[in-house]
This record gives structure tokens, C-alpha cells and sequence, in this order.
């Protein structure tokens, strides 16, 4: 188990790995909104030390995501600060929620669908700066 430091914001919980990766852990149930989307990126500026990042996400129980995070987490300001995204789709609804988003958001970051953290955390090792 890692050593860290968690900073939880009001929907999920946030730490960096010992391998540079920045982790995301949605509550069960969670709606995000702009606000919370708004959190999350001021959290994420907070734990990645002031260098561009991988993250992993944990949306496998996250219920809905605002068009407006959507675009929030797609932008180009969100790139300027992390470097690739991979997102943990462990259910139907899940997956549905993250294809929605590469498909109508078009993120101006590399991002991936994965269904396991493991093959998750494999591919964003070749996008730590």
C-alpha cells in the first residue's frame, strides 16, 4: 500500500502515487457538477506540485456528469496541467458515461476508457513528465 496524503474534496478523494500519477476516487453516487468539477482541478493544482501530471479516474460509481464539467475536464486549460487521463469504467453505466465524454468533448488531452486501475495505471507510466 502506498503512503499517502488524501485530500478529499466534497464528491471524491484525491492522492498522488509514489509513481507520479495523480489518483481520483468519485463517491458512489456521485452527481458532478461545474462546482465540483471546479474543486477536483483545484485539488489536482494542489497535490501535483506544480508539474504536469498523469491521473487515473475512478468513475465506476459515479452516477452523472454535467455537460458543463465535461467541458471544464476537456478543455485546453486542463491539459495545460495534466498530461493524460485514464478513466476506470468498472459498469455499464460507467462506460456509457465515459464514451459519452470522449465522444461529445473531444478532450484536448490524451484519455482512455480502461476497465481496471492496473491497465490503467500501465499506460498513463508513458505519459509522467
Amino acid at each position: 500500500m502506498e503512503n499517502r496524503e488524501v485530500v478529499n474534496i466534497t464528491k471524491a478523494g484525491m492522492w498522488l502515487g509514489e509513481d507520479g500519477i495523480v489518483r481520483i476516487m468519485w463517491i458512489p453516487g456521485a452527481e458532478v457538477t461545474l462546482e465540483d468539477a471546479e474543486e477536483s482541478m483545484a485539488a489536482y493544482l494542489q497535490i501535483n506540485q506544480g508539474k504536469r501530471r498523469p491521473m487515473v479516474v475512478d468513475t465506476s460509481q459515479m452516477k452523472s456528469l454535467a455537460r458543463e464539467a465535461r467541458h471544464l475536464y476537456a478543455s485546453e486549460e486542463a491539459a495545460k496541467v495534466a498530461s493524460a487521463v485514464g478513466l476506470i469504467v468498472g459498469t455499464p453505466v460507467s462506460r456509457v458515461l465515459g464514451n459519452f465524454y470522449l465522444g461529445l468533448s473531444n478532450p484536448h488531452l490524451p484519455t482512455r476508457l480502461f476497465d481496471s486501475e492496473s491497465e490503467a495505471l500501465e499506460w498513463l507510466k508513458g505519459y509522467i513528465e
